[in-house]
């Protein structure tokens, strides 16, 4: 499976936990959990390395897949991991607010697509 596709299957499995019965109960809790780790110095560190491991697995998942006939660099990954996460976060929760039920799976396939640029990934 090249980049592009596992970028889609991503998004799609991003999309479908916004149809969960729980993924209202689920945003808060995040939300709850972000907001307490702004006031406590020692939760931030903690939270910061949970989003930075979540980072890293969806960087391997994209590592060396190929995409316009070269492989993506770890670097390259990286990139575009932290783009992806950040509209995924973004989309959801706003699917879950009620503010983009229009947002099908394919919505979020196209615009997780959309990033994988030049200027997102970055030179090799």
């Amino acid at each position: 499976m090249g980049l592009v596709e596992a970028v889609e299957v991503f998004a799609r499995h991003y999309r479908r936990l916004c149809d969960d019965p729980d993924a209202l109960r689920h945003l808060s809790f995040e939300i709850s959990l972000q907001d307490l780790a702004l006031r406590d110095p020692e939760l931030a560190p903690r939270l910061a390395a949970s989003v930075r491991a979540h980072e890293e697995r969806l960087t391997a998942l994209l590592s060396g897949r190929v995409h316009d006939g070269s492989a993506v660099t770890s670097r390259q990954a990286r990139r575009l991991a932290t783009a992806l996460r950040a509209l995924m976060v973004g989309l959801s929760q706003g699917v879950t607010f009620g503010l983009a039920e229009a947002a099908t799976g394919d919505y979020f396939a196209a615009t997780a697509r959309a990033l994988i640029t030049p200027d997102v990934l970055g030179p090799a």
